[in-house]
């Protein structure tokens, strides 16, 4: 099987397969799993086995080329780049309407929402350098786990597909899973739009309320706000109950007219 190690030689390989245009499997930091990114929707889904336009993530960790395509206002655009950089969930979030949707943007948009994934990682801060924006979704074949681990990676996808061993750069003895998703709704504030491994852990530990937590976190840390015992407002809100998540992505949001599309999968 196709598998490239963490060092130079690895990186010339991802590196070269990246600019023909083809999908590479990636480590992520613990406790997140696995994911496969290529430069193009196109090439990711191929090797997920799923139709060619099914939404995936865009992955720009350049916050500023992302914020003049986003209907947030400042203090929102400050909590998402931390949201995104430093707690490493997904986030869904409205797009502005009153520019165009750039083309390394549109295959991660749907219905006025764009999904972004914003993990970045000392392994995998070169490729980032030079291949982003990429787009990105979770590392399994349609109807499977996120793979966690190297074996689970091989196993998912065909010998076609190059597979960046960080196995050796992450915790094994974790739990890992794919991201928490957070989704911004105006007028309501951040919701959890599907569960992921950030609020697991936080569950299994003893502790509610992921969700006014990492929103009470991201204020201290951007706003030197004092961390409070209880929150009020929309960073405190109670999380929505959110609905069940498949296997291959994210819930589905309704589009217009009631119908439900087949939404971002990251």
């Amino acid at each position: 099987m196709p598998v490239a190690r963490c060092d130079a030689a690895g990186r010339l390989v991802i590196d070269a397969a990246l600019e023909r245009g083809e999908a590479v499997v990636l480590p992520a930091p613990s406790p997140l799993a696995y994911v496969v990114a290529a430069k193009t929707a196109r090439a990711v889904n191929h090797a997920k086995g799923r139709p060619d336009n099914h939404p995936v993530a865009a992955w720009e960790p350049r916050f500023e080329r992302l914020a003049p395509h986003l209907a947030l206002d400042e203090v929102e655009r400050r909590r998402l780049g931390w949201l995104l950089g430093i707690e490493r969930v997904t986030a869904l979030v409205p797009q502005a309407r009153d520019a165009a949707t750039p083309s390394w943007l549109a295959p991660a948009a749907r219905y006025g929402m764009a999904l972004l994934f914003g993990v970045t990682w000392e392994p995998i801060a070169w490729l980032l350098e030079r291949h982003a924006p990429l787009f990105v979704s979770s590392a399994n074949g349609a109807g499977a786990v996120p793979a966690i681990d190297l074996r689970q990676a091989l196993a998912g996808f065909g010998p076609e597909v190059w597979v960046l061993d960080g196995d050796a750069l992450r915790d094994r003895a974790r739990p890992h899973a794919s991201t928490t998703t957070l989704r911004f709704v105006p007028g309501r504030g951040w919701e959890i739009h599907r569960r992921g491994i950030q609020d697991t852990l936080r569950a299994n530990a003893g502790r509610s309320d992921y969700l006014a937590d990492v929103l009470a976190r991201a204020d201290a840390a951007l706003f030197q706000r004092p961390f409070p015992r209880r929150q009020d407002g929309r960073a405190g809100r109670q999380a929505r109950r959110s609905p069940p998540a498949d296997r291959d992505g994210p819930a589905l949001l309704h589009g217009p007219r009631g119908r439900r599309p087949r939404h971002h999968a990251a």
